[in-house]
């Protein structure tokens, strides 16, 4: 009895790990990672922000980002971030694809606080 319940252990096991990354996407796998790059731009440095999606099965769109107070000293394409009040849209509403980082630049003597707020989640 216990070998057959060893064996719908490991079954179980193996069937999660499977299933572990192409289960369901959460809005709060995107993640937010911000840098400097070294620059400086009238003073003020360069922050670099990498937006990753880390779920191999879906995609997201209209990811938008709380951008409270959010400026730049040199302008960001609005293809790649839109402000409207205290929220950004992130690549005009397009998709943000697993695993390659979605990358905008901003100039500002501090980075600023970026959260995913809202989006869609698109799985086959």
């Amino acid at each position: 009895m216990a070998s057959n319940a060893c064996k719908l252990l490991c079954l179980v096991l193996v069937f999660a790990f499977i299933n572990q990354g192409y289960g369901d996407c959460h809005l709060n796998y995107l993640s937010v990672k911000q840098t400097k790059t070294g620059k400086m731009i009238e003073n003020k440095p360069e922050w670099e922000v990498r937006v990753r999606n880390p779920c191999i099965r879906c995609k997201f769109q209209y990811a938008k980002l709380s951008c409270v107070g959010f400026k730049s000293v040199t302008p960001v394409p609005t293809s790649s971030l839109s402000k409207s009040g205290d929220i950004c849209l992130l690549n005009a509403g397009n998709f943000i694809f697993p695993h390659v980082d979605f990358v905008f630049k901003y100039v500002w003597d501090t980075s600023f606080d970026l959260k995913v707020i809202d989006g869609v989640i698109v799985c086959p």
